[in-house]
């Protein structure tokens, strides 16, 4: 390899990276309900408890620890016809599709249902949707670690993936501003719309709904038209089991596992107590806590880019360590601004979302590159596989983040169902959970990745033994069959 070879690494076009960064938008789009509205609809609207729905979501999402595994192993070993990411994609949009169908437009009848069969609808298609979204994302994922082999390259396709997510949440977070939630007052216990609506957030959940659906397929043609497949260059196969422990035995891979898993559960806990904290404990209206998900969701989208140049700047376990430390410090000033008033509070939420956006644009880059060391070890190329077990921490972090979370404050005593009383010390239990979740768990993630052991410079010896070692094995396997045709 020549030098001027290593100091200009081919860039992906920018056809290529807007079809492929786009298809983010349905997938965020959907993520953003998931996280803050789902938990609030059912337990609100559908009157089931709180800590019933934490449990029916941690059992949904762990459920995943057994199909993850296996479709990343499979997509990496099956050649079909569209492709082994293609593919995948492909099988699993009609499966996400009615997910999303049945979680975001429930009949209304399902109001009137007995308790037993509400908990039953909602762990069905929200185990459907997780399917779907599985077989979706970690073909995804994987596609995108392949498509470049260098360490910033791979930052500018993370970033533009993730500024298309962001993009996706903040749509999703104009909707509940746009259609509104219907005033309701409590009377005798009871609950009188004050406009005309359905009531709670039955309008919402369906406008957003049908949205996710039409924006499918759209992203779907998008994708396929404008973002190619990288070639197979490595066909050695060993065995999952060998393949499992060569990935435990990868500290850089072991550490990136449990980093996502400190920063997705403290993430999902903040997310899916966001709606109940600003109402209950700050004291918005829903409305304004509606427009509480935009001061999130607006800064994440202005630092996206930011992100994106402090990795290349200090690193990219750095700059995200940094981002950790800003959030962190954020949640230990909540607590004092609670009577602080609609503005000041927005403002907070408004510094947790420019640093909301570092673990979406950082983390999927160091992923790729702790990939490129499985495959040195392994000498296969495994990113679907790989990708599984990161996936393993984000859906791990997400159930135990929301589904504990949500459980810990309906054991406190709090009570999400309309027109509920929750006593002071209920309230202040939600409060100290919300706040208490992601410090807890950012500091130690923290900790490990200010001293991540993959640098650039680390990134480009091991990119430069892989191609070493392919061109060794193609003069090889080139030589093999010469003296065979002889």
């Amino acid at each position: 390899m020549s030098s001027s070879a290593e100091s200009a690494p081919a860039r992906v076009t920018w056809p290529v990276l807007l079809g492929f960064g786009q298809l983010a938008v349905p997938l965020a789009f959907a993520s953003l309900p998931i996280a803050i509205f789902v938990t609030r609809f059912y337990a609100q609207d559908l009157q089931i408890g709180i800590a019933d729905v934490g449990f029916i979501l941690l059992v949904a999402r762990l459920a995943d620890i057994i199909v993850d595994p296996i479709i990343g192993f499979v997509s990496d070993k099956l050649k079909l016809p569209f492709g082994r990411r293609r593919t995948w994609v492909l099988l699993g949009a009609p499966v996400f599709a009615i997910g999303v169908y049945m979680l975001f437009l429930p009949p209304t009848s399902l109001a009137e249902a007995s308790d037993d069969t509400r908990r039953l609808y909602l762990l069905t298609w929200i185990a459907v949707f997780y399917l779907g979204w599985t077989m979706i994302t970690i073909a995804y994922g994987a596609w995108g670690a392949e498509l470049s082999d260098d360490y910033n390259e791979r930052s500018r396709i993370t970033g533009v993936r993730e500024v298309f997510t962001l993009l996706g949440l903040g749509v999703a977070g104009v909707i509940p501003v746009i259609v509104g939630v219907p005033q309701e007052v409590c009377v005798d216990g009871a609950v009188q719309i004050q406009q005309n609506g359905q009531g709670g957030y039955w309008n919402i959940m369906q406008v957003m709904g049908l949205t996710i659906i039409a924006l499918v397929p759209v992203a779907l043609a998008l994708l396929y038209l404008t973002t190619p497949e990288p070639p197979v260059r490595e066909e050695k196969h060993i065995s999952f089991l060998k393949g499992a422990k060569i990935a435990a035995t990868n500290l850089p891979f072991v550490n990136l596992f449990f980093i996502t898993l400190g920063i997705r559960m403290g993430s999902r806990a903040v997310e899916g107590l966001l709606t109940f904290y600003l109402v209950s404990a700050v004291m918005f209206t829903e409305q304004q806590a509606s427009s509480a998900v935009l001061a999130l969701l607006v800064p994440a989208i202005v630092f996206a880019p930011v992100w994106i140049w402090a990795g290349k700047a200090w690193t990219k376990h750095k700059a995200l360590a940094i981002a950790l430390l800003i959030g962190t410090l954020t949640f230990c000033v909540l607590p004092f601004l609670r009577d602080a008033g609609y503005v000041v509070n927005l403002l907070a939420f408004a510094v947790l979302g420019s640093v909301f956006s570092a673990p979406f644009t950082l983390g999927q880059s160091m992923a790729a590159d702790v990939i490129d060391l499985d495959s040195l070890k392994s000498r296969q190329p495994r990113a679907g596989l790989l990708i599984s077990f990161f996936q393993l921490a984000v859906k791990a972090g997400d159930a135990i983040g929301v589904g504990v979370s949500l459980m810990l404050v309906g054991w406190l005593g709090f009570v999400a169902r309309k027109c509920a009383e929750n006593t002071p010390e209920a309230i202040d239990a939600l409060a100290t959970v919300y706040v208490l979740f992601p410090i807890v768990l950012w500091v130690p993630a923290m900790i490990l990745l200010w001293n991540f052991p993959i640098t650039p410079a680390v990134q480009k010896r091991i990119r430069r033994l892989i191609e070493r070692r392919i061109a060794i094995e193609e003069k090889v396997r080139k030589r093999q069959q010469g003296v065979r045709t002889t």
